[in-house]
């Protein structure tokens, strides 16, 4: 087709502009994370303590801003986070190419001035770049999709499948997205369907010329002989093609194309967290836990003193929880009972707000101190968790661990929120704590939280949880 070069390079000039835009932030991103990492270690921002400590584990010439931008640059290319698909925003791999970049010139100073402190610097730098890089790009997204026109720089689409299959193409996440394709029609196999060779060829390219279109999209099933005309049209023409896999309009599952003997295969994945999703949870969790509890060492020991001297017993309050795939651990808390709580709640059991025995709360609760009561409000006898968040038992956000006499009651589908690390805070505190008494609600909150999970989900809910704690939604 005439129109294929001319078709190509609107491909090339919408890659590079792309590309452009993102070596661009990326760049920019990383200079900033330079100037705010000479303010906190050079100049003192956070103090003279945060900025020894930086120091030790950063320390000046480790690392020239020379050797970082082009390493760190060149991992993210290495790892495809220039594309056109998500992968440019996949916090996991954004993570992971800043991880192996960083990597490279960060090798021969761990080789040749190694340190104890040398390798928590490098994951410590790896994560903050990572976590920097996933802002960036976020906000360019925020940007385009806020500035850019609707259609422009969209691909000009033309959508190929039966009718029925084609409007359920169009609720696609990506192509009902007009900034992403823009679609000039919908065309029926049957219309060149019925013309064999040259003259259905000839006619589909037809088709696409009129249509002005630089995009081919399939929906629903074709014949071989239709499917081979659409490719070859489609090639001839210039267009990028793409279809549609059957396994998108099925509820319940998240489809993934995996390759076994050189063959495709589509995999139907039950929800739940993989592979660089876990990464990047585990970065932000060790990232915010440990900044958490170095920022908040002088609330710890006010409220360590206070508990101490208004009653007897530990300062901590250590239970049995059960968390990711049915696993015991010790969960850490601020004393907010008398220290012989746990004999006195079968005693209590008659008196919990919730009728479901899955889950327990007493209203006006006589084993809780005067000082704890003001804890619980507060929300401040949670803050001990982060050290569990630090330790990998739990995480800053997920489904709350219950008590492992809980789970004996549980259901089959109730073990869904096993299925990721418990946290601090989720979306049941977050949409009002003690104020949702269906159980049935609760795993329904955390299993949406669990197959919709981004990175944005988790930072979202950590910023909600701020004024749930100060209005003290649910709380008791």
């Amino acid at each position: 087709s005439r129109r294929a070069p001319q078709i190509m390079r609107r491909h090339a000039v919408r890659a590079g502009v792309r590309v452009s835009v993102l070596l661009a932030g990326d760049t920019a991103a990383l200079l900033l994370l330079r100037v705010a990492l000479h303010g906190v270690r050079d100049v003192g921002w956070l103090g003279p303590a945060t900025s020894t400590v930086v120091g030790q584990i950063i320390p000046q010439g480790a690392l020239p801003l020379v050797q970082l931008l082009p390493a760190v640059l060149l991992g993210l290319i290495a790892l495809d986070t220039y594309g056109a698909s998500d992968r440019r925003r996949d916090s996991g791999r954004l993570v992971a190419g800043a991880t192996l970049g960083l990597g490279l010139p960060f090798w021969s100073h761990l080789w040749n001035n190694f340190t104890p402190l040398a390798l928590p610097g490098f994951i410590l730098l790896a994560g903050l770049i990572g976590m920097t890089l996933i802002i960036e790009r976020h906000l360019i997204d925020r940007a385009v999709r806020k500035l850019w026109p609707m259609s422009s720089g969209a691909a000009r689409a033309l959508l190929i499948g039966r009718p029925g299959y084609t409007g359920r193409a169009l609720e696609h996440p990506t192509l009902s997205d007009a900034r992403e394709f823009a679609f000039g029609g919908i065309l029926d196999p049957e219309e060149f369907g019925r013309h064999a060779g040259k003259r259905g060829f000839s006619r589909l390219c037809q088709t696409i010329k009129r249509y002005r279109a630089d995009t081919v999209v399939l929906s629903g099933p074709l014949d071989d002989e239709a499917l081979s005309l659409v490719i070859d049209a489609a090639g001839a023409s210039g267009c990028q093609l793409f279809a549609i896999p059957r396994a998108f309009a099925l509820g319940g599952v998240e489809s993934q194309m995996v390759w076994s003997r050189g063959a495709p295969l589509i995999a139907l994945n039950r929800p739940g967290l993989r592979g660089r999703q876990l990464l990047v949870k585990r970065t932000l969790d060790i990232l915010v836990s440990g900044l958490g509890m170095a920022v908040l060492s002088p609330l710890f020991l006010l409220i360590g003193i206070a508990i101490y001297i208004s009653s007897p017993g530990p300062i901590f309050f250590r239970q049995t929880r059960v968390g990711l795939g049915g696993r015991l651990f010790k969960i850490t808390k601020f004393r907010s009972m008398v220290h012989d709580a746990e004999a006195k709640r079968d005693d209590l059991s008659t008196m919990s707000v919730y009728s479901d025995l899955r889950l327990f709360k007493v209203k006006d609760d006589p084993r809780v101190t005067r000082l704890g009561a003001f804890l619980r409000r507060t929300s401040l006898d949670e803050l001990p968790q982060l050290w569990n968040a630090f330790i990998g038992n739990m995480s800053l956000v997920g489904p709350r661990p219950p008590l492992p006499g809980e789970v004996d009651l549980y259901e089959e589908h109730h073990y869904t929120r096993f299925d990721v690390k418990p946290g601090i805070t989720g979306p049941w505190q977050v949409n009002g704590r003690n104020l949702i008494t269906d159980f049935e609600e609760v795993i329904r909150l955390e299993t949406d939280y669990i197959r919709e999970w981004t990175i944005w989900k988790d930072l979202g809910l950590l910023l909600k949880t701020i004024p749930a704690v100060i209005y003290m939604r649910g709380a008791s």
